[in-house]
């Protein structure tokens, strides 16, 4: 059965009754034209007359179908099956692509802004009875579900032009799932679903079952053809100490995702000044590093990124960085045992009135929980025996807010409350404890030094034998812990770690496994051993896992800022466009986190407090938005609920239209009344002259 989508145009039907009157009104006059033959007349009159009333038949029907076939062509039936004029409303659901590979450009334009002007489109053929609520895959409000986002589509209207682009990843999946909710009870009949989106493969998640939906999924095409596209997979500072005035390299990877071989120009920007530049050829699918030399001439606070020259994605082009180098840190020495205390204290402070960039300052283990941490960068642990648990849980925090730790254990070690406390951090698991008797008739070599690890670098062009082995009567047997990624910077001659290193949260732990104490060991007579303690000193206040850290768009990145105790304070964050506003604080003892919120640019972040800058960071984005590829139909179909694709190059109103409807037949009816048209010109060409009777 018909069904006809502008059912007021029905009531002109009433128009066809116009011939069936006219046919009854009218009267036809005859002229009178006398004739010799009566017998002629008749026989005339009859052969007219029959002719007249054929024509007149045909005329009327003819003319009525015409009526007819106008009036159905402008109220546009459709084949689609239902009552007479019927037409329900719509609740549509417009999910708006805004994540980074939208900013695609393409022959038409960024594919962004194809999606915006398609998306308008949509909202054009909306009916006054219609709802419409738009979503977004990136951003605050690709989470908002409610009635509340249901209005007109002028309002849509309202929310599409404020849309923005963005530079996080999508989740198409959890997104659709969304709309699928929130349109599963609105109370309009037709319930349809518009995607507007690039659909990248590594969008969707392929675990995940698509949502029961009744309903229909639009997937509306834009245009992707052949693509030029590189993007930096990352950026790292490797295995460094970073210092002021002291040249240290950063490594860009690069991955070609498409596109002719050509070089690729890398370039490498400090503090917003470019300071290295190279090229790189690949070919389409290879991945190459690119190493840079670069040096800071100050401390504090410093950032900058990798860019690629342009291509056809800009989003993947840019990897952030930013890092602290501290103008004076402080270390916090430990100890009860007078001998290890002072030989340590000498070394890193041989002269109390040298200019340093570190401060000393040191308390007893029975005074360590009246300290207050966030005053000190550095805790070493000299001669360690054990800890209270709340102690051993407060420095875990100190390390994993980007402190370091030194654990020296001493001889009354407690291997078994070490193990359980100290194992997680420092990834080696004590075998055995000093022996109570000291025997001098051998002794253990502490050697085999890792002279690549950021603390020994400094002697990598110094005469292997200016840096022995160090000599000890008496030693901790350790093993590292299976699973737990650790450094062993120099081991005993049995093959055991002797010196070792690992990360924690933000910070850095170093395992000092050696008794100092000169009697039983010649290590604080070495003379790397004063070096070698300032250098694992700055090493372990230098945040250095936050260089490599990485931060994607859309994160809601809670920072630990350390040296700001007091949550009162306003805290600002300014964004990379310099826009700024307040963030809330939440004190620990040692630490303030600060609660970012979510953050959907990408760039150099800063936090303020009191216009004082306490915390930068950087936020990039998804390596993998660079993977354009998109699956087929067949297995988007598999991922949508009834979806139907609209071709790019298609009239979108007339299209969904269509498929909602069924197929509009106005063509048609337009068609035939025009041929209806033609015939009836025809039948009733000599309707002009005078008909003649004989009386």
């Amino acid at each position: 059965m018909l069904n006809f989508l502008n059912t007021a145009v029905l009531a002109a039907l009433a128009a066809a009754l116009l011939p069936f009157l006219l046919h009854l009104f009218s009267k036809r006059k005859v002229k009178v034209v006398p004739f010799s033959s009566i017998t002629f007349l008749k026989a005339m009159q009859k052969r007219q007359v029959r002719a007249i009333k054929i024509k007149q038949v045909l005329l009327l029907v003819v003319r009525t179908l015409i009526i007819l076939a106008v009036v159905f062509a402008f109220a546009r039936p459709s084949t689609r099956g239902g009552y007479l004029g019927s037409h329900a409303s719509v609740s549509a659901v417009i999910v708006l692509d805004n994540s980074a590979s939208m900013g695609l450009s393409v022959k038409d334009g960024r594919l962004f802004d194809l999606a915006v002007r398609r998306a308008g489109e949509i909202l054009a053929q909306m009916g006054q009875e219609d709802e419409v609520a738009v979503m977004t895959t990136v951003g605050d409000d690709a989470a908002v579900s409610g009635a509340g986002r249901f209005g007109n589509a002028a309002a849509a209207r309202t929310v599409l032009d404020k849309i923005a682009l963005a530079d996080g990843r999508a989740d198409l999946s959890q997104t659709y799932t969304q709309a699928a909710t929130l349109i599963a009870h609105r109370p309009n009949l037709n319930r349809e679903i518009y995607l507007l989106s690039d659909c990248q493969d590594n969008s969707f998640r392929h675990d995940q079952p698509p949502p029961h939906f009744e309903g229909k999924t639009f997937l509306v095409d834009l245009p992707v053809g052949k693509i030029d596209n590189a993007s930096i997979a990352g950026v790292d500072f490797g295995n460094q100490l970073i210092e002021v005035g002291v040249d240290f390299a950063v490594s860009a990877a690069v991955k070609k995702r498409s596109g002719p071989d050509d070089d690729i120009l890398v370039s490498l920007y400090m503090d917003s000044v470019k300071v290295a530049q190279q090229s790189l050829q690949l070919k389409a699918g290879e991945s190459g590093a690119v190493p840079f030399t670069v040096r800071v001439g100050s401390p504090g606070y410093h950032s900058g990124y990798v860019a690629l020259s342009d291509d056809d994605l800009l989003a993947d082009n840019v990897w952030h960085f930013a890092f602290h180098l501290p103008e004076q840190f402080g270390i916090l020495l430990v100890g009860d045992d007078e001998t290890s205390s002072r030989l340590i204290r000498l070394a890193l402070t041989p002269d109390e009135t040298a200019q340093r960039h570190w401060t000393v300052e040191q308390t007893g283990y029975d005074r360590f929980a009246s300290v207050d941490l966030s005053r000190f960068n550095v805790v070493l642990l000299a001669g360690y025996g054990r800890m209270p648990a709340a102690a051993v849980s407060r420095l875990k925090e100190f390390v994993k807010a980007g402190g370091g730790l030194m654990i020296d254990p001493g001889r009354s070690i407690d291997i078994e409350q070490f193990n359980r406390d100290w194992v997680d951090l420092t990834g080696v698991t004590l075998l055995s404890g000093y022996p109570p008797m000291i025997s001098r008739a051998g002794y253990y070599l502490l050697g085999s030094f890792d002279l690549r690890h950021q603390i020994l670098t400094v002697f990598q062009n110094v005469d292997k034998t200016a840096l022995p082995p160090f000599r000890s009567y008496i030693r901790l047997k350790a093993a590292p812990v299976p699973g737990r990624p650790m450094e062993v910077l120099a081991r005993w001659s049995d093959g055991s770690p002797g010196i070792t290193a690992t990360t924690y949260g933000q910070g850095r732990i170093m395992y000092f496994g050696c008794d100092i104490a000169p009697d039983i060991s010649d290590i604080s007579l070495h003379p790397a051993f004063v070096p070698l303690l300032v250098r694992s000193a700055e090493y372990l206040s230098s945040r250095f896992s936050a260089y490599n850290e990485t931060i994607a768009a859309g994160a809601a990145p809670r920072r630990d800022l350390r040296g700001a105790t007091n949550p009162a304070n306003e805290y600002t964050l300014v964004a990379p466009d310099g826009r700024r506003r307040l963030i809330a604080g939440s004190a620990g003892r040692d630490v303030v986190v600060a609660d970012c919120g979510r953050l959907d640019r990408t760039g150099v972040y800063s936090i303020l407090s009191e216009d004082r800058e306490c915390d930068r960071f950087a936020v990039n984005g998804d390596p993998d938005e660079g993977d354009l590829y998109r699956p087929d139909r067949t297995e988007l179909a598999g991922r949508l609920v009834n979806m139907e694709a609209v071709p790019y190059a298609a009239d979108l109103a007339g299209f969904i239209t269509e498929k909602r409807f069924g197929r509009e037949l106005w063509q048609y009816f337009l068609l035939a009344a025009v041929i209806l048209l033609l015939v009836e010109m025809y039948i009733a060409r000599d309707r002009g002259n005078n008909e003649t009777s004989g009386e």
